[in-house]
């Protein structure tokens, strides 16, 4: 293996593989994250770069499938790797990736707020909303950028429906930040309770934002939207919340948005808990592939210093079906 995205042997049947990152090491590990085909990574051309998703865990991502379907149809030659890197590895991952030439890397829990001091630059939007999720390596800096807040609200276009006034965002981590930034940016003169299973040591700037606990969470009505952007759910997260969250009092405009993607014990393609709830309500509800959809696609433009194109766009959102 000659580096961070060369091929061992061909494999024709098999477990597809990915990757780990252990003190700025890349190693190649068979898993059975994705089918076999996704796992050939032969670099086709000396121009091609290496891209990738640092998290952990990471074996649920399906940030790989849904940019491995976009470079191929750009046909850039280029590679996007899943990376699983441990918090005390992050140092190391983000120099080792920017030693190597690698184009970019998004990042996911738990790396979004501890990667802002490892980066050389951050962008106004990602220092306005204190968390990172994109990275682009360019003339050997290291800059910090955020996709998800305007990702978000382009999947949230996508449940219809109009002004948001009454939002409850559950969750304290660099996802909740983002869609806060977002909600305040779009709708400024929403009301958003910010609900967190501590006390948040930096509340929002932002006017219209109040912080609660979980013990608090019923003491007025949801609003009209609900997000959760905690780990509730997700493969390797907890499985329930702090407290109950009981949709059956909350009004027929109450939209959900769950920025789980992957639940845990069910079948991929299954809706989240906290979206069956919803739907068996009649609520409007979604998990989280359109956020993941859309932040890919800016992160994607952020890269190449392009515009995606709607039929790329199109393959990535197929990816993620």
């Amino acid at each position: 293996m000659d580096g961070p995205c060369a091929t061992p042997k061909r494999r024709t049947s098999g477990p597809a593989y990915t990757s780990r990152c252990i003190a700025g090491s890349c190693l190649l590990e068979w898993n059975e994250w994705s089918r076999p085909a996704h796992g050939i990574l032969l670099m086709t051309s000396s121009l091609a770069r290496c891209f990738g998703v640092f998290g952990h865990p990471i074996a649920h991502s399906r940030s790989p499938a849904m940019h491995t379907a976009a470079l191929t149809r750009l046909g850039l030659g280029h590679r996007y790797l899943p990376f699983a890197v441990a918090p005390a590895d992050l140092p190391a991952a983000i120099a080792g990736a920017k030693a190597m030439g690698f184009g970019g890397v998004n990042l996911t829990v738990p790396h979004k707020q501890a990667v802002l001091p490892l980066l050389d630059d951050v962008a106004d939007e990602a220092r306005r909303i204190g968390a990172v999720n994109t990275v682009a390596f360019v003339g050997g800096r290291a800059i910090g950028h955020n996709t998800d807040g305007r990702g978000f609200l382009r999947g949230l276009s996508e449940l219809g429906a109009g002004e948001v006034t009454r939002a409850t965002v559950l969750g304290a981590g660099g996802a909740s930040r983002a869609v806060i930034e977002a909600l305040c940016s779009a709708y400024p003169r929403a009301q958003i309770r910010w609900v967190s299973r501590t006390p948040l040591a930096q509340e929002s700037s932002r006017g219209g934002v109040r912080t609660c606990s979980y013990a608090q969470l019923h003491a007025e009505p949801l609003g009209d939207l609900l997000v959760n952007t905690t780990t509730v759910g997700m493969p390797g997260g907890p499985t329930e919340f702090p407290a109950t969250i009981d949709l059956a009092g909350s009004g027929p405009d109450l939209r959900v948005v769950d920025l789980v993607y992957a639940p845990a014990a069910t079948d991929a393609a299954a809706a989240t808990p906290l979206v069956q709830q919803a739907q068996r309500l009649g609520l409007s509800a979604q998990d989280g592939r359109p956020m993941l959809l859309w932040q890919g696609v800016l992160a994607l433009a952020t890269w190449l210093d392009r515009e995606i194109e709607p039929e790329v766009v199109a393959v990535m959102r197929a990816a993620l079906d």
